[in-house]
């Protein structure tokens, strides 16, 4: 997955922010904000289609993140993938989300997640990557951005993929 990297500024969200309830009728509608409060994230949701080589096409905002229009959304089952910049020139919305740690929650729309998983990955093979856009077993949410950057040749060295399982309803 190529991420395109431009300017922007970001927008953080209130340090009180609280995760919204899970409500079944909407589970899998189509996501309009994302919130991860312990990183600062409050951020758009766009989908978007893919290139002609297959990519998800990532747009240049860098404080928004993107979803594959086709692709299962956030609370239904599989896997909804949604990618964010990161930036070396300054704030993206997803400089901070290898700081995740397991338990972590994230909203996304009505629907919240807890982390189960944060790793840096280099070289994703197309079977993996095939593997992030699953559209069976539960519901999860797959975060995804650049890491380790290459000041030399500006290219991003590792991807940081996050897991996270969805919340049942309080």
């Amino acid at each position: 997955m190529v991420l395109l990297v431009t300017a922007a500024v970001a927008m953080a969200a209130p340090a009180d922010a609280r995760p919204a309830e899970v409500d079944a009728r909407t589970a899998g509608a189509a996501p309009g904000r994302l919130a991860i409060p312990v990183i600062g994230v409050d951020a758009g949701i766009i989908p978007v289609g893919v290139t002609r080589r297959g990519q998800l096409a990532i747009g240049r905002s860098v404080r928004d993140v993107y979803r594959w229009r086709d692709g299962v959304r956030p609370g239904q089952a599989g896997s909804a993938v949604l990618a964010g910049h990161t930036w070396s020139k300054g704030p993206g919305v997803f400089d901070r989300l290898g700081s995740l740690k397991v338990g972590h929650r994230v909203v996304v729309g009505t629907s919240r997640f807890r982390v189960v998983r944060v790793r840096r990955v280099t070289g994703m093979s197309p079977r993996q990557v095939s593997r992030l856009f699953s559209e069976r077993g539960r519901a999860r949410l797959v975060l995804i951005t650049c890491g380790d950057r290459n000041d030399l040749t500006g290219v991003y060295r590792t991807r940081i993929v996050v897991n996270a399982e969805l919340l049942p309803r309080r």
